[in-house]
């Protein structure tokens, strides 16, 4: 039985709003697509270290720089199968996130409420573009089980 990757990403709020990248469109896998940063384990390597080296590799964020609130179910992508896990983060202050061209073109804060069609459609528009397949299911997921340790969201999206 092959081995299952894993990946770690961060789902960082500011207020009620989520940071998304557009990943470089160089990138070798998901290139051009809007996600949330983060990257594959490495051997050897838990999935909050691998959290961390991502968001400080991607976009210059230390530990210090957001606080870690809790995790949301993982995913699967479908097209390259790897198992992704979501920790959402609420970024402190207003610190500077400078990321790396090679691996985000840009990125956006983007209100949560803007988001709600995801809770009952595949897809939605942002600033950075179409957010879709695995990204989309996390954001459902943070709608969903996020209330448990935010209860903003549960304000936002009544169930």
């Amino acid at each position: 039985m092959p081995k299952v990757r894993k990946a770690a990403v961060g789902v960082l709020l500011r207020g009620m709003d989520v940071l998304l990248i557009r990943r470089n469109p160089n990138l070798r896998q998901h290139g051009g697509e809007i996600g949330f940063p983060g990257g594959m384990v490495r051997p050897g390597e838990s999935l909050t270290a691998t959290l961390h080296r991502e968001l400080e590799e991607e976009l210059s964020l230390t530990s210090n720089d957001y606080f870690v609130i809790g995790k949301l179910s993982p995913i699967k992508t479908l097209m390259t199968d790897i198992k992704v896990y979501p920790f959402v983060a609420l970024l402190k202050g207003r610190g500077a996130i400078r990321p790396d061209p090679t691996e985000v073109e840009e990125y956006a804060f983007v209100p949560l409420k803007s988001l709600r069609p995801l809770l009952y459609d595949d897809t939605v528009r942002t600033p950075l573009g179409t957010v879709w397949g695995a990204t989309a299911r996390i954001i459902r997921n943070l709608f969903k089980e996020g209330r448990d340790f935010l209860p903003e969201i549960g304000e936002l999206f009544p169930r």
